[in-house]
Parts: C-alpha cells; sequence; structure tokens
C-alpha cells in the first residue's frame, strides 16, 4: 500500500536509493568518529593477528594459520594488502573493518528489498548502522565483521534465482520480485560466483561453516513446503555449496594433517564434547541463554559487550519478536522459511559453545535479526494504518516510528559504547588503553628519543607491538615487567603503564634512583638521577660481556627454614645477544647441586633492550620449611626458554655462584 508512496518518484519522499545514501554516511559516522577512543586501545586478539598479517605483507603463504588456535586465511590476506596499502597503523588496520561494516548494511539492504520490500531494507540498514553490535565488530579489527559481507553476497545471488513468473508468492508483500533473467550475471555464472562468495566466508571465520547449513535448511524447509520451487533451485543450491566445498578444501586438509589445528573448539566447545557424551544440561543451559540474548541479557564478555546487554532495548526488542512470529504465521511464504533457516543455524552455534549468547558465535545472524526487526516494525504499522485506508497516513506513522526506533537506538549506542564500554576499567585494561595514552603522551614530547617501558609480564610482546601502531615517530622502547624489574634507559624517562604498576621492590629502588616527573590515571613517568662512578663488575659477565653483573644486595649471612629470600641484581647491557629471548635463574643448591629453591623468571623483552641500558632484577624465593640445616650455594645465570640454552662465562661456565647461605635452626 504505502510502498507505492515511498517509492513514486513523484512524491514528495526522497527515492529509496538517497535513503540508503544518508544511511551509508550515517553508518560511516558511527563506524570512522572517534576511531583512536573507542576501543580505547588495541585487544591482544588485533595485535596477535597484526603480526600474522604483517607476516603475510611479507610474503607468507599460509592456507590455514594455526597460530592462536587457529585462523582461517581469507580475511588475513585483504588485511595485509590494506596495511602495505596503508601502513603499519590505525587506518592500515582498521580500514577492513570498517569498510566490512558499510558492505554488510548494503547487501543486507540489497537482500531484504528482494525479500520483504524496500521499507524492510531501508529500515533494517538503518538499525545496522547505529546498533551497538554491528558497530562494536566494525570498530574491532579481528576477522568477524568480515564473513558478513561474503554470505550477503552469496545469499543475495541465490535469493532471486528461485522465483519465477509461475511463482509469485516467493518474495514477501511489496517486495520488488526479481527478474532472473535480467541479472547482470545469468545462468550458472551467477551460482558459481554464490559459490564462490560461500568459499570467501568459509575461509574468513569459523561461523562462515554455517552459511552452507542455512541453505541446507533452507532447502529442508521447500521439500516440506514448497515442492514446486524445489524441483526448480534444488541445484543452484547444491552448485553453490559444490563450489564452496571444492575451493575450501585444500584448507580443510590443511587442517585435518595439523593436529590441534582447531584448538577453539576445544576452548569454547565444551557443551559440544558433553553433548556428544550424552551430557544435555550444558547445551540446554547454553541454548536458553542464547535464545535470551535479544531482551534479557547479552553477551557476558566485557571484550564485546557491556556486560550483559541485550542485543535490543524492550521496544525494539519487541518488533523483534513480532518479525518472528510473523514468519512463524506465514510459515508457507518462502521468504518467511529462509528468514526463520538463517536465524536459527546462524544462532545454534551458540547453542553448543561458550559463553551463551556469545555476539562473536552469532555473527552469521546478525543481519537477519535486524531485517525482521525492520519486518515487525513494517507489518505493525500497516496493521494498524490499514483500518484508516490512508497510504500517506501509513507512510508518515512508518517515518515517525522507524525515526523514534533509530534514535533510540543511536542514543543507546552511544551512551553505552562510546560511553560506558569505552571507559570500564576492564575493558581499558583488556584492550591496552594505557599503552595508547603512553604514545599520545610521548607524540607530545619530541624531545623525548629513548624511553624504558614497564608493563604486565604477559603483554611484554603485544604491548611494543601497540605502541608501535600508536607512534607517528620511531622511538626505541624498552619493555620490563614493572612488578620485579626495572630497567633504566640509558637516554630518557621509564614509564610505568597501569597494565602493571611498579612492585613494592621496585617502588624501593624508585624511591632511591628516580624522581616521579609526571602522573596520570593511565601511567608514571620517572627520570633517573645521574649515575654515580660504576662499581667494577663482579664476574658475572654473560654472553662475551653482553650482560654485565654490576651489584647485588647482600643478605644476611645465616637463614632459616621458611624464610622467604629476596636478592636484587643490577645488570647493564651490550647488545647483540645470542638469544631472542632470556631467562634470569637464581636457585639454593644443596651439597649435591640440586636445587632445593628458585625462582626463573622472564621480566624482560630483552630483544628492546638497547646498549647501555642499566636494570634491577628482583628475585624471590621461599626456603622449605623442612630444609635441613647447613650450607646452600646460590647460583645465578640466564637461560633461553625455547631451548633451554643458558648463557655462558668467559670461562665457559654458565653459572655465577653468589655468596652462599647460613641455614639454622629456627
Amino acid at each position: 500500500m504505502s510502498q507505492s508512496v515511498i517509492q513514486n518518484p513523484s512524491s514528495k519522499t526522497l527515492p529509496p536509493l538517497w535513503w540508503l545514501v544518508g544511511i551509508l554516511l550515517l553508518a560511516a559516522a558511527f563506524r570512522f568518529l572517534a576511531v583512536d577512543s573507542a576501543p580505547p586501545g588495541w585487544r591482544d586478539d588485533e595485535l596477535i593477528e597484526f603480526n600474522m598479517d604483517r607476516r603475510i605483507a611479507d610474503g607468507w603463504r599460509p592456507l590455514f594459520i594455526t597460530e592462536a588456535e587457529g585462523h582461517e586465511p581469507v580475511y588475513h590476506y585483504l588485511h595485509a594488502g590494506t596495511i602495505l596499502l596503508f601502513g603499519d597503523n590505525i587506518i592500515g588496520y582498521k580500514w577492513l573493518p570498517l569498510t566490512c561494516g558499510l558492505l554488510t548494511i548494503a547487501l543486507t539492504y540489497a537482500l531484504a528489498k528482494k525479500m520483504f520490500g524496500v521499507r524492510v531494507a531501508l529500515l533494517a540498514a538503518a538499525l545496522l548502522a547505529v546498533s551497538f553490535w554491528p558497530i562494536m565488530y566494525s570498530r574491532f579489527g579481528v576477522r568477524h565483521i568480515g564473513v558478513l559481507p561474503w554470505m550477503l553476497g552469496a545469499f543475495y545471488l541465490l535469493y532471486p534465482s528461485a522465483p519465477t513468473p509461475a511463482l509469485p508468492q516467493f518474495s514477501g508483500k511489496g517486495a520488488q520480485l526479481p527478474r532472473p533473467f535480467r541479472e547482470r550475471v545469468g545462468g550458472e555464472g551467477r551460482f558459481i560466483l554464490a559459490g564462490i562468495f560461500l568459499a570467501a566466508a568459509l575461509l574468513t571465520y569459523f561461523a562462515g561453516r554455517a552459511l552452507p547449513l542455512i541453505l541446507i535448511g533452507f532447502l529442508i524447509y521447500l521439500l516440506v513446503f514448497k515442492r514446486a520451487v524445489l524441483r526448480q533451485v534444488w541445484w543452484h543450491y547444491l552448485l553453490a555449496v559444490g563450489v564452496a566445498v571444492l575451493i575450501a578444501l585444500p584448507m580443510f586438509i590443511e587442517i585435518a594433517n595439523t593436529p590441534g589445528g582447531e584448538k577453539r573448539t576445544e576452548v569454547v566447545g565444551g557443551p559440544l564434547i558433553a553433548l556428544r557424551q550424552g551430557d544435555l544440561q550444558p547445551a540446554i543451559e547454553t541454548t536458553l541463554g542464547t535464545l535470551g540474548m535479544f531482551t534479557f541479557a547479552g553477551d557476558p564478555e566485557w571484550l564485546y559487550n557491556v556486560a550483559q546487554r541485550p542485543v535490543f532495548d524492550w521496544l525494539t526488542g519487541t518488533f523483534f519478536y513480532l518479525g518472528v512470529l510473523i514468519c512463524l504465521v506465514r510459515l508457507k511464504r518462502s521468504e518467511s522459511g529462509f528468514a526463520l533457516a538463517w536465524l536459527i543455524v546462524g544462532l545454534a552455534p551458540a547453542f553448543v559453545s561458550i559463553p551463551a549468547a556469545s555476539f562473536s558465535h552469532t555473527i552469521a545472524a546478525l543481519p537477519i535479526v535486524y531485517v525482521l526487526t525492520a519486518y515487525g516494525v513494517v507489518e505493525i504499522v500497516d496493521k494498524l494504518a490499514s483500518r484508516q485506508g490512508n497510504k500517506r497516513l501509513a507512510l508518515s506513522t512508518f517515518l515517525l516510528v522507524s525515526l523514534f526506533v533509530v534514535g533510540l537506538g543511536a542514543w543507546l549506542t552511544t551512551r553505552d559504547y562510546f560511553g560506558t564500554w569505552a571507559n570500564e576499567y576492564i575493558v581499558r585494561f583488556q584492550y591496552h588503553a594505557p599503552t595508547r595514552e603512553v604514545a599520545r603522551w610521548l607524540n607530545q614530547h619530541l624531545e623525548i628519543t629513548d624511553v624504558a617501558v614497564g608493563t604486565n609480564q604477559y603483554q611484554l610482546v603485544l604491548d611494543p607491538l601497540a605502541l608501535q601502531l600508536d607512534m607517528p615517530r620511531d622511538i626505541p622502547a624498552s619493555w620490563f615487567n614493572a612488578e620485579t624489574a626495572l630497567v633504566h634507559s640509558h637516554a630518557g624517562p621509564t614509564i610505568f603503564t597501569a597494565l602493571q604498576m611498579p612492585g613494592g621492590e621496585v617502588r624501593q629502588i624508585l624511591s632511591n634512583t628516580a624522581q616521579l616527573q609526571y602522573a596520570q590515571p593511565d601511567f608514571e613517568v620517572y627520570s633517573f638521577q645521574p649515575p654515580g662512578p660504576r662499581p667494577p663488575p663482579l664476574g658475572g659477565t654473560f654472553d662475551r660481556g653482553g650482560l654485565v653483573l654490576r651489584s647485588i644486595d647482600s643478605l644476611p649471612d645465616q637463614v632459616k627454614p621458611g624464610d622467604v629470600l629476596t636478592w636484587r641484581t643490577y645488570w647493564l647491557i651490550d647488545p647483540p645477544l645470542s638469544q631472542p629471548r632470556l631467562k634470569i635463574f637464581l636457585h639454593v643448591l644443596n651439597d649435591k647441586g640440586e636445587v632445593v629453591s628458585g625462582d626463573d623468571r622472564e621480566d624482560l623483552n630483552i630483544s628492546t633492550l638497547s646498549a647501555g641500558d642499566g636494570f634491577w632484577q628482583v628475585s624471590q624465593l621461599m626456603l622449605p620449611n623442612d630444609l635441613p640445616l647447613g650450607q646452600y650455594q646460590v647460583e645465578v645465570g640466564w637461560y633461553n626458554p625455547e631451548t633451554d640454552e643458558r648463557l655462558k662465562r668467559v670461562d665457559g661456565s654458565d653459572q655465577l655462584l653468589l655468596p652462599p647461605l647460613e641455614v639454622i635452626a629456627p
């Protein structure tokens, strides 16, 4: 009814294409603006994947990436291209997911227009433009969002292939009936191209494996409700699925030949494993949790959501439920069957994985969720307006309701994503926000040409990359675990990020050797006092002079069983060292040379330290309560944790003996 009004060029209403352009501009604003503030930094997954992408850009050509619990390769190849095009920076990395987000909106519009009509398509696109879930994954650099354009492109090519002039009921009321013989890509080529898109989805993210199942589910639906349609289209869909499987087959062969290649399924697939063993309870719990994600409780992880925030507010969620209900009532309509098959199969991975209601595991269902919501709005507005018999009133009502729903979604997203989520402490910690703040501060202080940075021991590899990506200039940075180590840069300040503030022993060293220069909630900056004359080496020269022990705190000559002992050693470094990674060991030995207590620590990203840097290392151990009385040797040295190869001293030994301990009775 009002369909003709919104499409009539002579009416005062803008043509649908102009509405879509406006929606895409709105979507671009929600995706591109403040890209360096929300997310507030780099997520570990982004940094890990950047390393993969960089290696591909440098010539690596994997069929399947076994690292980080297994990664399909296509998105990484595309990312390598954007990195080569835009550089190793936030634009080079974020451009691809931002673009995938916009493509998702445009292709959802195109497909929804064929299924349910232009009003549903426009409203679905507008909801996608401003909603939390799609915005989160469009601004997040990893591969989840990359599966959606391939999926939607394949469905767009396949969906029009089913209707013919003899089957006018395929598309919903108000939809534009497709013309299969006038498509730009026709015949078998259309379905082969759809198969290529399906293959790309399979080769992008694990959730892409749901796509062939969606098509197979739709064929089963046609078998039950529309066998005449099935006889015309079954080979189209099977051809596309066959092409997809054929293209993706080398990757699956590579996975099959790689032990533990898909460890991710073991990590998150607990309910599925239990189900295979006959235990239904975990799968029931995750299924119920996932079904409640729309209005009750969403993804519980702060990584991807304001924890437990549902997909919709209750008003918008009601329209979604209405859309699903109307499809169930009109189940014999093909667009309803396709939408429900898509929704169910798209949600299914979260039924048998943890956490329940995961926004990542249900990413394949994302477009149809918003299409069904828009469908619910259009149908309820049409129902109410039909009683008045006024087409202009129907259109006005649709525009007002749509504006309210989209405006509500935009306000909630602005509040929850750019406000609550981006400023939550745990999010800032997980996304290395303090490191980004350090980069901003360094960019304002061009006089600083060298720096040492303390961080969490688990971020000694990823934090340097996070700083590098946010720094427009190349500045040497030495990295250490601030809890039990302290690097004194030879030419610049030492910074402690909020990811790991200094431990007690390190604080004591700072109080004696450094002054606080600047402080804010995300980091502290210390400048060191000019060093006095260097003490002579203590005989602890390792790796051809690469590591030299300069001082060590003395301990009491006599200790007791159960005592906690702390050593503070000070070293100078003169790279290059022979090993890319190093752990320090400090062991207490009995008269047989056996270790009775020890502390092995990797508190330095040794490859980032510069010649002339000095550092304190805190080593701490507890003597056993039942340790026999007597004298014990203490050894210190260094080794590569990957090979256990120890660094050698000039005399060929691999340890330095420190003053012995005398263990006396309590």
